[in-house]
């Protein structure tokens, strides 16, 4: 069963959000990076989560045409 649809908006916000701040700063903090090299890391290791944030709208986005 799936969550409505306000709570799966809501956590794709959430790690759309959050996620890529939270990447930098442990980058920046525990692994002692540069802000700017943690920023390039973080850009680059966003892309499998940007493919699977667009996967799950485009899913949706299906979803509501079937209905």
């Amino acid at each position: 069963m799936k969550p409505r649809f306000e709570y799966r908006i809501v956590i794709l916000l959430l790690i759309g959000g959050c996620l890529p701040v939270l990447i930098t700063t442990v980058l920046n903090r525990y692994f002692n990076y540069s802000i700017k090299h943690s920023m390039e890391l973080t850009l680059i290791l966003c892309i499998p989560i940007a493919v699977w944030m667009a996967f799950k709208i485009n899913e949706r986005w299906h979803d509501e045409e079937e209905d």
